[in-house]
């Protein structure tokens, strides 16, 4: 919800244990043997068996299957993440995870290699860049991609190819009867079906010109990999967040001094119900911050904190609408009533585990804000304007510390961010604005 930028008994023991599942032979370089031809789903649980056995040193699962969403772009989007474990005694690298149609392995939708492993993948507990993982250790790999309509799959699986500090360890390659020039090992793992279920449509969350779609779907970090643990389980309740953040006529944040929240364009902006709805949680009693300051920066906070001053909607599909950081003081609606769409709620504010206002916005499973599977979202009309760059919005338009001035009134007036031409542009129905997209609700 922050809007800055990036706001492991031994060897013996092991092997005697994967003799039990061990099929492999020198004709079999990629440890796979035929488990691509007869690899099987349980779609209940997302395991999957083969008919040989294979020795997967690293074990793979998902946390939660994609839900394809339109994007702003015209391709649909999957975005997920893929739990890795190194469940031997030895140092594993990734050297790749391959994205295959569950249906046709011999069709590859996505591949993170090389430098772009380092890149997508976080040690579990921190988000520490990493490609190898020592025994017992556990990452991350964030994946997404886009296809088009018609190229949507119906199930996906994943060959992982790995290898040792320095090659395999020649202890593994004479136990699987390598040959001495193999340097890695694949694996199949982690089948599921691709959850091809409605996505929510929803109202404008407010009204104007120069909404930013900050932080959001799918490039972005600091929202797709929020990943906390709470209530036994790993969570990315921010999934498909945005934080809405809104520019004025000449592309500015901000006209004076940023320390102050009047001076910021959104700030005091009416955030309207995006669907008619239930109040489930409403929460008011946070002061508004001064921007560029974490919470963090200036004390410590606490797990119910980091919300700031929210409301909760409960949808009428079954899902929940989060609204977080607003002002304080300005919430128009308590627990038990009931909302029409377009209704204004509350006023857009910096309160929370927030450094400048904004309206963070996302959908959930449950009532739980954090703890909670996020899922995508559509809105139902606004007009794309253009878009911007990581670059531009943050560090010139955001972070920058030497904003312009302007002589004949010696006013800190913000740095204009640069506006690029979409190829999308003009009036869009039921899909999802992705990352830094500019538009206007009416």
């Amino acid at each position: 919800m922050n809007i800055n930028k990036l706001s492991y008994y031994g060897l013996f023991v092991m092997l005697l244990a994967v003799t039990l599942s061990y099929a492999c032979s020198k004709e079999t370089p990629t440890n796979m043997a035929d488990a691509a031809a007869t690899i099987k789903s349980d779609s209940a649980n997302h395991t999957q068996t083969t008919d040989e056995n294979a020795f997967t040193p690293i074990v793979m699962s998902v946390l939660a299957p994609p839900v394809p969403v339109l994007g702003s772009d015209g391709k649909y989007h999957l975005s997920y993440e893929l739990f890795l474990t190194n469940a031997s005694t030895f140092d594993w690298q990734v050297v790749s995870i391959e994205v295959l149609d569950g249906a046709a392995v011999d069709t590859v939708l996505d591949t993170v290699s090389g430098e772009q492993v380092t890149n997508d993948m976080q040690q579990v507990g921190t988000r520490q860049p990493v490609n190898m993982l020592d025994p017992t250790q556990s990452g991350l790999v964030f994946i997404t991609f886009s296809v088009d309509a018609e190229n949507i799959p119906d199930s996906l699986v994943h060959r992982l190819t790995i290898t040792g500090t320095d090659g395999l360890p020649p202890f593994v390659s004479s136990f699987l009867q390598l040959p001495k020039d193999q340097k890695t090992l694949s694996e199949l793992g982690a089948r599921f079906d691709v959850l091809k279920q409605d996505v929510v449509v929803l109202g404008a969350p407010f009204k104007g010109k120069g909404w930013v779609a900050v932080n959001g779907c799918c490039d972005s970090y600091t929202h797709m990999r929020s990943a906390l643990t709470l209530n036994g389980q790993i969570f990315i309740s921010q999934r498909y967040a945005i934080d809405w953040m809104q520019i004025d006529e000449e592309n500015r944040l901000y006209v004076g001094n940023p320390q102050d929240l009047n001076n910021w364009v959104g700030y005091n902006a009416d955030i309207l119900a995006v669907s008619d709805a239930r109040v489930v949680t409403v929460v008011d009693q946070f002061e508004d911050q001064i921007p560029f300051v974490l919470p963090t920066e200036s004390g410590a906070i606490t797990l119910e904190q980091i919300d700031g001053n929210h409301v909760i909607l409960a949808l009428p599909n079954g899902q929940y609408v989060f609204y977080a950081h607003l002002k304080s003081g300005s919430i128009l609606v308590k627990e038990g009533d009931t909302v029409t769409k377009g209704q204004v709620i509350a006023k857009l504010g910096n309160t929370g585990n927030t450094s400048a206002p904004h309206l963070h916005l996302h959908i959930m499973q449950t009532a739980s804000s954090l703890g909670s599977n996020g899922l995508p979202h559509v809105f139902e009309e606004y007009k794309l304007t253009g878009l911007t760059t990581d670059e531009s919005f943050f560090d010139k338009g955001l972070e920058d510390n030497t904003p312009f001035v302007d002589e004949d009134t010696d006013t800190i007036v913000g740095n204009s961010i640069d506006i690029l031409p979409a190829a999308t542009s003009g009036i869009h129905t039921e899909d999802l604005p992705l990352n830094l997209n500019i538009v206007e609700f009416q």
